[in-house]
């Protein structure tokens, strides 16, 4: 059978409904579905455009039905498909097919986990088209044949892959969850390092030794740390919480960059790497998307900074603002980020670098503007932050990177079982269509 064919006469099998910018009404009754409601297997519901309805009649606008199959024609994967679950007025895009089964020989929700399948994205691998992204028309859709078991078998399978699918969304739920609490751990662990709430604690593996090893090899003398563990065994450093405060200026110069202009081709593309604010999203900078010339360098307010230097994004209204980065590279950078000179100071980069991560969200409320918020050199200079002495940075440096580690070795484990947990989704539809399941 062919989609027109599971149509029949009395169902539909068709395109959306071409419905340009000029057509649409934010206070028409008539929604408009557009691809990125279509997820496989699921209705996502993001839209929010809407036609009046003398619009839709005028465009003679197919209307939705709940229970409608929708097959998006492009985008990637190619022919993701879903039920419509609303009641009410709706059109759709013309980028998505609509089908109405009228046939009592096909289970929708069968129809609907054999579109999502390998076994159909195979199918249409030769009639897609184009380069960057991929699509099919309706004609083309309707040329791929299918064979189905009896209704009774096809409710079967339907049954057997939504038990499966059960069990792996309970095991991707607990996944996601395991996630969301390594993001609230990691904020815990860098809210107590800048409250001085850190406990260091060694232990002897031999009761014998007559000191501890780990903590003579750091030399932690002059430091300002209180034993409170109370066993001769064990050695457990409290960091204290008599840190002075001070603002980055009082501290750290602080530069705002340049752009060379654009219309001088001598300028760019020099041996000089130049940093953007959207290079800057908590990371290291070891490359630039950019570079300028010496030229260039000498015909704008930018300089180079060493290595250490951390850098922080002080425009963009998407998460950009408030990150922060530090250049494993000289650079020079653009008026859109702060250049915060650490490495012109006995300071810990990466205390600095992880004291932003912490107030990322304070940082960012601190920009003013009217159309976009925006930090400036001023504002950066005023952030305060707590400073112990250069030997207690690097201790809890080292401490933050130790506790961070094993959160990213975690969230690593459970990326790659998100994967496979997909993959397993992929799996099971497609021994489900060669009749293994």
């Amino acid at each position: 059978m062919i989609f027109s064919d599971i149509a029949g006469e009395n169902g539909i099998f068709c395109d959306g409904d071409w419905i340009e910018k000029k057509d649409q009404d934010p206070n028409g009754e008539v929604r408009l579905i557009q691809l990125a409601d279509i997820g496989a297997g699921e209705f996502l519901d993001k839209s929010n455009r809407f036609v009046s309805n003398a619009t839709a009649e005028s465009l003679n606008c197919t209307l939705l039905h709940e229970g409608d199959l929708l097959i998006s024609r492009l985008g990637e994967p190619l022919c993701k498909a879903c039920i419509f679950p609303l009641e009410g007025k709706f059109i759709t895009a013309v980028d998505v097919a609509i089908l109405r089964i009228n046939s009592a020989k096909v289970d929708a929700r069968y129809l609907l986990y054999l579109i999502n399948s390998p076994w159909f994205k195979e199918r249409i691998k030769k009639y897609e088209s184009g380069t960057t992204r991929k699509r099919i028309s309706r004609k083309n859709l309707d040329r791929v044949e299918m064979q189905f078991p009896t209704v009774s078998e096809q409710r079967r399978i339907v049954s057997r892959i939504e038990e499966l699918f059960s069990e792996l969304d309970n095991s991707v739920s607990t996944l996601q969850k395991t996630k969301e609490q390594l993001a609230v751990y990691r904020q815990a662990v860098l809210k107590e390092a800048f409250e001085g709430k850190f406990s260091l604690i060694w232990r002897k593996e031999n009761p014998n030794e007559s000191g501890f090893r780990d903590y003579d090899s750091i030399s932690l003398k002059n430091v300002c740390f209180k034993d409170i563990s109370g066993d001769e065994n064990e050695l457990k450093l409290e960091i204290p919480k008599t840190w002075r405060k001070t603002r980055l200026g009082e501290v750290f110069k602080v530069e705002v960059g340049g752009t060379p202009k654009r219309a001088k081709p001598e300028y760019w593309n020099g041996g000089i790497h130049w940093v953007s604010s959207g290079e800057v999203h908590f990371n290291r900078i070891c490359e630039t998307e950019e570079t300028i010339s010496e030229d260039g360098l000498a015909h704008t307010s930018t300089a180079i900074h060493k290595p250490g230097t951390v850098m922080l994004a002080m425009i963009g209204e998407g998460k950009t603002r408030g990150q922060a980065a530090i250049l494993d590279v000289p650079a020079a950078h653009n008026q859109n980020t702060a250049a915060i000179l650490v490495s012109e100071t006995l300071c810990e980069p990466l205390f600095v670098y992880y004291f932003l991560l912490l107030t990322y969200d304070h940082t960012r409320r601190v920009g003013s503007g009217n159309n976009q918020k925006a930090l400036n050199k001023e504002r950066v200079k005023a952030l305060r932050m707590p400073l112990p002495s250069f030997k207690e940075q690097k201790i809890i440096v080292s401490e933050i990177e130790s506790r961070l580690s094993v959160c990213d070795s975690i969230e690593q484990t459970v990326d790659t079982a998100l994967q496979q947990a997909e993959a397993m989704r992929q799996s099971i539809l497609k021994q489900a269509f060669e009749g293994r399941l």
